[in-house]
């Protein structure tokens, strides 16, 4: 399962909610942005050890049994936490933190599925963060001197001005897509500007369709895709951020105005909303050829944006009250809850 590249930031924001009505709770949020096209039948999620940490354990979801596989237990649940993971069908990477008074220590590990065998392959002061970095396919270990690619369990020293990820910030957030050129786009927003903006190469701009949608205090997120010559995405507009731009996973009801998919093609500058929720009770879940996925209802929703029909997938009978999150793995769909850290759909589109 592939991890979104987030600023340091957004990283430790990895917030949980409340209700998936939210009458006053968290709305459900992405995770995972897609359909795409990679094959993968992991979704790795965490699990409360006993009485400790909220992620203080690590489990596979096997996509195609349905069965969940223990991976990692902390030892100690009440002081140690897995603060990051990367995995595939092959193995996964995760960082373990021991939170001491005064300091932390990270431990990254290397868990092999095929030899259920675990290697600490480095243990730090510093804050670790692991993830896939998508332009460059490479496991990528983020720490505060130094970054890592990570290559058949060696950590291999990189440049860090030569990672491309986003910044997610209280006050500006600011996505960078690379298309298959190498031409690096980056779209903007900072808390309580009147604009969202875009920077290609020595030319900038602003994206004209998103200038009346009301949104001077929302963010952005790593909800984009480049298609063609256009950067295509899903813009949260949200209001009362009492500090800054909400993270995406930390939005209640009455935070939400609503939520628009953007099209801008990066070499003309010009854009146009594709889809428009016109209020906070449908989520946009993903985006792929055309076709824009929509939550409302407790449906899963395929729309057709060229025709605006519309298509039922998916009805989640779920009962449960936890906050709920998307993460697309390829062209399958999980729906998991947060809160009480289980699968709850498994779809495929």
């Amino acid at each position: 399962m592939l991890k979104k590249i987030l600023s340091m930031m957004c990283l430790v924001l990895i917030l949980t909610g409340c209700h998936k009505e939210y009458p006053g709770g968290y709305i459900p949020y992405i995770n995972e942005m897609g359909p795409g096209e990679i094959e993968c039948n992991s979704f790795y999620h965490y699990i409360r050890v006993r009485d400790g940490l909220n992620k203080s354990g690590l489990q596979r979801y096997d996509l195609i049994t349905e069965k969940d596989q223990d991976i990692y237990a902390v030892s100690d649940p009440h002081k140690q936490e897995i603060s990051s993971f990367y995995g595939d069908d092959n193995v996964v990477y995760f960082v373990v933190t021991t939170h001491e008074k005064g300091s932390d220590e990270s431990s990254f590990y290397c868990y092999d599925l095929k030899s259920d065998t675990c290697e600490n392959l480095l243990t730090s002061e510093e804050y670790l963060y692991v993830c896939m970095d998508s332009f460059a396919n490479k496991v990528l270990l983020i720490a505060h001197t130094q970054d890592y690619y990570i290559e058949n369990r060696i950590l291999q020293e990189i440049d860090p001005s030569n990672v491309v990820r986003s910044s997610i910030g209280y006050h500006e957030c600011i996505v960078r897509q690379v298309d298959a050129n190498g031409t690096l786009i980056e779209i903007s927003k900072e808390f309580n500007g009147s604009e969202f903006t875009y920077k290609v190469a020595d030319a900038t701009g602003v994206i004209t369709a998103l200038s009346d949608c009301g949104g001077e205090e929302a963010g952005l997120s790593d909800y984009f895709t480049i298609e063609g010559d256009k950067v295509i995405g899903i813009v949260q507009i949200t209001k009362e951020g009492m500090y800054g731009i909400i993270p995406c996973n930390y939005i209640r009801g009455g935070e939400l105005k609503k939520e628009v998919l953007v099209s801008l093609d990066y070499k003309t500058g010009e854009s146009e909303i594709l889809y428009d929720s016109k209020n906070n009770t449908i989520r946009i879940i993903g985006y792929s050829n055309g076709k824009a996925y929509l939550y409302k209802k407790d449906k899963v929703i395929r729309r057709n944006l060229s025709d605006g029909s519309e298509e039922e997938i998916y009805s989640l009978s779920y009962d449960g009250n936890g906050q709920l999150s998307f993460n697309w793995i390829g062209s399958k769909l999980i729906i998991f809850d947060e809160d009480n850290q289980q699968v709850v759909a498994n779809i495929q589109t």
